[in-house]
Parts: structure tokens; C-alpha cells; sequence
């Protein structure tokens, strides 16, 4: 077999040991780098890069780390900037993490896969 091959065929079954999907952090990278880094470039006033990467590390983190239901939580509804969301369980982050990989940058801006910080 070529190494070619090989690599393709390691990275393949990785994958499906890795589950593949987004994570935590190719989510949060998703929502805050700039558009030429692959991301949405989302801001909010008052807080850095930095702040948003941590803070959306931290919260999905924490959820991943909980076993739990997602309710009547779906991530594909705007929400509007009143109402607070949190993840509470790695249930509801997993819905979100989806939710994010698959939404237009400007619709995740109109408060759609809340919770964005």
C-alpha cells in the first residue's frame, strides 16, 4: 500500500474514531476569526477576541463536560438578544456546534445557534 494510501486510510478511521464533527473549538474559531481566517468575524462591544474565544471555550466546555437532554432547546430558531441562553449539557452543545457549522455567517449575526457571547 502507498503511503498515500495510508494516510488517507488513518485519517479516515481518526475520523470516525474522532467523531469528526465540530468541536469546541473549530465552533468558537468558527464564530470569532476573521472571515479570512475561516471564521464569521463576530464582534460584540466592549469585549476582544480574546475575551469572546475564552468565554465560548469555557461555556462549551463545560457543557460537553455534563450528560443531559436538550428539552425543547433547537439552536435553528432565532432567538431574540433579550432572552439568555445557556448550554447547560453536551446534548444541547452538540446541537449548537452543529447548528453553527452549518449556518450562514449573517444569519449566526441575526442571533440564530444562540447562545453567541
Amino acid at each position: 500500500m502507498s503511503a498515500k494510501w495510508m494516510m488517507i486510510l488513518v485519517g479516515g478511521l481518526s475520523c470516525m474514531m474522532s467523531a469528526c464533527g465540530p468541536d469546541c473549538q473549530s465552533t468558537c474559531n468558527r464564530l470569532y476569526l476573521d472571515p479570512g481566517a475561516g471564521g464569521c468575524g463576530i464582534e460584540r462591544p466592549g469585549t476582544t477576541i480574546d475575551d469572546r474565544l475564552t468565554r465560548c471555550m469555557e461555556e462549551c466546555e463545560y457543557a460537553m463536560d455534563r450528560p443531559g437532554d436538550a428539552g425543547s432547546y433547537n439552536p435553528n430558531e432565532q432567538i431574540p438578544r433579550s432572552e439568555t441562553v445557556e448550554l447547560e449539557n453536551d446534548e444541547m452543545a452538540a446541537l449548537w456546534m452543529d447548528c453553527i457549522e452549518e449556518t450562514a455567517c449573517e444569519n449566526l449575526e441575526q442571533n440564530y445557534c444562540a447562545p453567541i457571547w
